[in-house]
């Protein structure tokens, strides 16, 4: 391929050929020549010029949109920010720009800004003044109630039945007040735009009194105001107390004798706000007429602010009566009434539970209790003179200041428990016995002379209860025979003994010394094992009486067995095994924790 022909390719047309200075006209050939170049330059660089030609058209629409874009970018603002919850981001991004331009706005136009929020902050001030009033009035009633003489009484009984604050009708008793002069003065010149006095009260020269008004807000502004806006707001001219309030082009003064209550000030910010608000809205107003409107004859009649100063408080005067007192003698009445109603509950949960512990006392047989909750409890029943005294029952009994007290009958009882203690008391064992008795069969084992023997076999069966004798005596002489009557007369007092606990795992006072005589115990039975042929087994178990839920029981005799296999551990008794007393046989109904001693024979 010829230059001319890259050239072509290129993009540039081709040329005709200049022959002798003047231009030669392109030939069939030439003519030929030239399509076959427009066509390979279409298939070399068509997808790049469409391309080409695609990229300028977008750049000119978008100078075009550029061009655009002030006259579509507040359409387009308004639209972002009604979407706002779909586009959260426009809110952020004009967030930063926004508050600039505030920023700028308060430094250049200050005063402005102050017209034009006057009638909007002046609301919000007013509540914020109503707030600490209230404050206010709420602590001098917390000072004047402590004064209780006959007036005073009954001007509670007036602030009870009008439902306000005590504190407010002591002050309309004791306090009055009067409006005697009010002046609208501008702001800027110091002229009186509007003077009006309570009839019968001596005209003062208006004049006269604005200007030292005005230089005396002059000198205060001057001397201790400051950017916060610090102006004169009151002073005392002879008898009188004057309040000013001020606006962005006219101050409001009224000059009052006696002490005037916070409201006149409140209705003062009000007048001031609808006089700026209905005729100094605009700075083109003839503001040095306005004096002569009615309306502002009639916002600044002094009678008309004490009538409309007593209808500020009117919403509070009308309200019914206040229920307070009322409510609060009832949530007392009900604060004594759940009291009273737990006592008697806690009472009665106790008496119920030595109920139950009485019942199931083996040789006692309850008829009633007489109570009178936390004073008095007095029990009344059958006890055998044989069974195991009451005392230490009722003393756990936990029932306060009052005592129990026992009113018994003896009678004779079957119970097991009674009969061993009856058949101890008549056949007198020597210390090598020991008698069980199980469903009234009475069980004597261990080593005792022939004589006592023959003499026990002939009593026992007359000893009330008891309905048949098993013997495994044997006389004394023999060593193994000496050791286990001993083993059994041990195990039999290891039984009988218990551990007695409050409440939870916390055991009496004195349990120390109950653990130390059944370590004791242990320790002589561990002796006398290897001697009488035995393998001894201790087991520890706790129990409870019949109060309270199924599984809290059930973690208390645990927890109570643990107790007392962890006291014998630390007094070197080992290998005592813990059980549920569910599983033990005749276990106790009692707060405690108890042994079971397992006799096994060596296998010789």
């Amino acid at each position: 391929m010829t230059s001319s022909g890259i050239g072509d390719l290129g993009g540039r047309p081709a040329m005709p050929a200049v022959v002798g200075g003047t231009v030669a006209e392109p030939t069939l050939h030439e003519s030929a020549s030239v399509d076959d170049l427009e066509r390979l330059r279409e298939l070399l660089l068509g997808d790049e010029r469409r391309e080409l030609a695609k990229a300028r058209e977008r750049i000119a629409e978008l100078e075009r949109a550029q061009r655009e874009l002030p006259v579509r970018l507040p359409g387009a603002a308004v639209e972002a920010l009604r979407n706002e919850r779909g586009n959260p981001r426009v809110a952020a991004a004009l967030s930063e720009p926004v508050a600039q331009a505030l920023g700028e706005a308060v430094h250049k136009h200050r005063q402005g800004l102050v017209d034009a929020l006057f009638p909007i902050l002046g609301p919000m001030i007013r509540k914020s003044i109503a707030e600490a009033l209230r404050a206010f009035v709420a602590n001098l009633n917390g000072a004047i109630e402590s004064s209780f003489t006959v007036r005073g009484l009954k001007w509670r009984f007036e602030a009870w039945r009008g439902g306000v604050p005590y504190a407010e009708v002591v002050l309309k008793h004791r306090l009055a007040y009067g409006i005697d002069h009010v002046f609208l003065i501008e702001r800027a010149s110091g002229l009186v735009l509007h003077h009006a006095s309570a009839p019968g009260v001596a005209p003062l020269d208006a004049d006269a009194i604005a200007g030292m008004l005005t230089a005396l807000g002059d000198f205060v502004d001057d001397s201790v105001g400051d950017d916060s806006g610090g102006a004169l707001e009151s002073a005392q001219v002879g008898e009188h107390l004057v309040w000013i309030e001020h606006g962005p082009r006219a101050n409001l003064a009224c000059f009052v004798h006696g002490v005037p209550p916070a409201q006149l000030r409140s209705l003062m910010e009000q007048r001031l706000e609808e006089i700026h608000a209905r005729l100094l809205a605009s700075p083109d107003d003839a503001s040095r007429s306005i004096g002569d409107k009615v309306e502002v004859r009639e916002l600044l009649d002094p009678a008309s602010l004490l009538r409309d100063t007593d209808e500020v408080t009117a919403p509070a005067t009308t309200r019914a009566p206040s229920r307070l007192p009322l409510l609060v003698i009832a949530l007392l009445a009900c604060a004594l009434l759940a009291g009273f109603a737990w006592q008697r509950w806690r009472w009665n949960e106790r008496v119920d539970a030595l109920r139950a512990r009485l019942v199931a006392h083996p040789g006692f047989v309850l008829t009633g209790i007489d109570a009178r909750p936390w004073r008095a409890l007095t029990v009344h029943g059958l006890l055998d003179p044989d069974s195991e005294p009451l005392d230490a029952l009722l003393a756990h009994a936990d029932l306060g200041p009052a005592v129990p007290r026992l009113d018994t009958s003896a009678y004779v009882s079957a119970d097991d428990a009674a009969v061993v203690r009856r058949a101890t008391r008549l056949l007198a064992p020597p210390a090598s016995v020991a008698l069980t008795v199980h469903e009234r069969v009475l069980r004597l084992s261990g080593v005792a002379p022939q004589a006592w023997i023959d003499d026990a076999l002939e009593r026992a069966a007359l000893i009330a209860g008891v309905a048949r004798v098993e013997s495994s005596l044997a006389p004394a002489g023999d060593a193994a025979a000496d050791a286990r009557a001993q083993i059994t007369r041990i195990i039999a007092g290891l039984e009988a003994r218990h551990v007695p606990f409050v409440q939870d795992a916390q055991p009496v006072e004195g349990a120390d010394a109950i653990v130390d005589d059944l370590a004791a115990s242990l320790r002589r039975n561990a002796v006398l094992a290897p001697a009488a042929g035995l393998d001894v087994e201790t087991v520890a178990y706790g129990s409870n009486d019949d109060s309270g839920l199924d599984e809290t029981n059930a973690r208390l005799r645990a927890e109570r067995a643990q107790w007392l296999e962890r006291a014998l551990a630390a007094r070197g008794i080992a290998g005592v095994r813990v059980a549920d007393a569910a599983g033990v046989a005749d276990a106790p109904d009692r707060r405690g924790a108890e042994l079971r001693v397992i006799v096994r024979e060596v296998q010789r």
